[in-house]
């Protein structure tokens, strides 16, 4: 691929999908700047990788599986971590409010994103591609590399474990990996 071609494409893709993306690693990382960074990451590795992609799937699950890549890596990486602990000490001390109380001023859909964010990554992936991502069986199959089957498994047994977190259940997350 000629190399303004791949930039036209560059384009187009970003502004067809760009907000999407941006959306998707929210979700992941719940900090808007943090997503637009992993948005920008995941768009300069679509750049990169344009010359493998073969055009065997639709271009947005080709770009939501990169996306999908780049918010784990940043996840798992020392960064995210330190920044994750420094921001939970820094509640802790400057909390004048009881667990037990800032769990029940919590509306639902915060407690809802709350225990998505709680999930473990494979659960957590099926239920961000299929629902907020909006894509059909097939699609989330293709983006997240699984059988449909799987995918449904997955995404039955995520909304059973919602459930029970939702329901204050004390299920362990780590139990069915």
């Amino acid at each position: 691929m000629e190399p303004e071609e791949r930039e036209r494409r560059l384009i187009e893709t970003m502004d067809q999908y760009g907000d999407d993306i941006v959306k998707l690693c929210y979700t992941y990382v719940r900090n808007w700047q943090t997503a637009e960074d992993l948005t920008q990451d995941s768009f300069l590795r679509f750049f990169r990788s344009l010359h493998t992609f073969r055009g065997e799937a639709n271009i947005k699950t080709f770009l939501y599986r990169i996306a999908i890549n780049v918010c784990h890596d940043y996840l798992m990486s020392w960064k995210y971590k330190k920044v994750t602990i420094t921001n939970a000490f820094q509640k802790l001390l400057h909390t004048d409010r009881s667990t037990e109380q800032v769990v029940i001023s919590m509306d639902d859909s915060a407690r809802l994103v709350s225990a998505i964010e709680q999930l473990p990554p494979k659960y957590k992936d099926v239920i961000i591609v299929f629902h907020f991502g909006e894509m059909s069986l097939e699609e989330t199959g293709v983006i997240l590399n699984l059988p449909i089957n799987t995918v449904k498994t997955r995404l039955r047994r995520a909304r059973q474990m919602l459930g029970i977190s939702l329901q204050g259940g004390e299920e362990p997350y780590g139990s069915d990996s």
